[in-house]
């Protein structure tokens, strides 16, 4: 069973990465995308960590921990990147 916490985490997860994207797409932020591909796979793992709790809770329960450690590789390789521009 899932519970309210999971589910207002996505929802507020959902209109940041709303928001940065907008932001990305007008340009008014640079274009990090490793970055926004980060956030994106922490908000595809709140999306699983809500869905475990009604369908094949071991499967996704691996892949929201799968997403997790994706996104920690991508934030990285975003920070090696920066470094090694400036």
């Amino acid at each position: 069973m899932y519970q309210l916490s999971e589910v207002l985490n996505l929802i507020f997860d959902s209109v940041g990465l709303l928001i940065t994207l907008r932001l990305f797409w007008t340009d008014l932020i640079p274009k990090f995308y490793f970055l926004i591909l980060g956030f994106f796979c922490v908000w595809l793992s709140n999306i699983f960590t809500v869905v475990e709790g009604f369908y094949f809770p071991d499967f996704f329960n691996i892949l929201e921990h799968s997403f997790y450690f994706v996104s920690s590789l991508l934030f990285l390789i975003s920070l090696k990147k920066e470094i090694l521009v400036s």
